[in-house]
């Protein structure tokens, strides 16, 4: 076997698939997630230069086990072979193995869902740091580390796990245990959000209303005549006058308010949330417009 094809073993075991058998539903978003997981490395560290297919040859009673070899091709035959992360690099990086111990499953089960610091060492070797702990990992490690489509392909990889009667997943390499996930390791593979600020502005702004809520922890909803928005009242005052029935709504009613919106970029695209901040203004429908200037006297306050 060449540097460019490489195999491992991944075994699923506890008294749900001690006959060998194994639910599709658990099984298949498993399988699935090791080619996507190889896939996705493959074009983080080669591009366009290699591809990877991923394919399972047995299994074998007692367990649920599956071995999986990992083919790389070069795309174009000028390409440096040199250059390429091969399919044995990647398993490690990914698995580990008899040149990297650990690779990135080792990684993400020791930071535990907690939030490292990043120290760079020189332009190929970085540290993660927890308290007094500390992870050397080379860049190609941290580039996977970071990636959101090899976390989750790694998270679906164990999410058996999580299941009744199935205790763990061993990885082998040529019958020697690489990795073991148990339940009680499982949760660190879940995905963490990451939410990176876009936006954030207050403006004054008019609104009808749609629904309101009595209730802390609820939304309004607002309509400006085009877009609907539910937003969390942080007027305090203004909150306090309605639950204390010191103003009351009619169909049409509109509020000027200093509206905040707040943006952040999320997995897969925008999230956005509103809140009042002042309620400036409120205007019952039934007041009618009679006056030249008609913002010195508003009932409701």
């Amino acid at each position: 076997m060449n540097n460019r094809q490489t195999n491992f073993d991944i075994v699923y075991d506890g008294p749900a698939v001690a006959d060998g058998s194994m639910n599709v539903r658990d099984l298949a978003p498993a399988m699935l997630a090791v080619g996507t997981l190889f896939e996705a490395a493959n074009n983080i560290t080669n591009g366009q230069r290699a591809r990877v297919n991923i394919n399972v040859r047995a299994t074998s009673p007692g367990s649920f086990h599956i071995l999986y070899e990992v083919i790389q091709a070069t795309m174009l035959q000028s390409i440096d072979t040199s250059l390429l992360i091969t399919a044995i690099q990647l398993k490690e990086l990914l698995i580990g193995g008899i040149t990297m111990a650990g690779g990135l499953f080792a990684i993400i089960k020791w930071v535990n869902r907690r939030k490292p610091k990043l120290n760079k060492i020189n332009d190929e070797l970085y540290t993660l740091v927890i308290d007094n702990e500390t992870y050397e990992l080379p860049l190609e490690l941290l580039r996977l580390y970071q990636d959101a489509s090899i976390r989750h392909a790694i998270a679906d990889i164990v999410r058996p796990v999580k299941e009744q009667g199935i205790d763990y997943i061993r990885i082998l390499d040529n019958k020697q245990l690489i990795q073991e996930v148990a339940k009680n390791d499982v949760d660190a593979f879940d995905v963490p959000e990451s939410q990176e600020q876009l936006l954030d502005e207050t403006r004054r702004q008019a609104f009808s209303i749609i629904g309101l809520s009595f209730k802390e922890d609820n939304k309004w909803r607002l309509t400006d005549g085009e877009n609907t928005f539910s937003v969390s009242m942080k007027d305090a005052s203004f909150q306090r006058r309605v639950d204390n029935n010191q103003v009351a709504f009619a169909k049409g009613d509109i509020l000027i308010c200093d509206l905040r919106t707040i943006q952040w970029q999320v997995e897969g695209g925008i999230k956005t949330e509103y809140e009042v901040i002042t309620v400036v203004n409120h205007k019952p429908a039934r007041q009618l417009v009679l006056f030249e200037d008609n913002e010195g006297f508003t009932p409701s306050k």
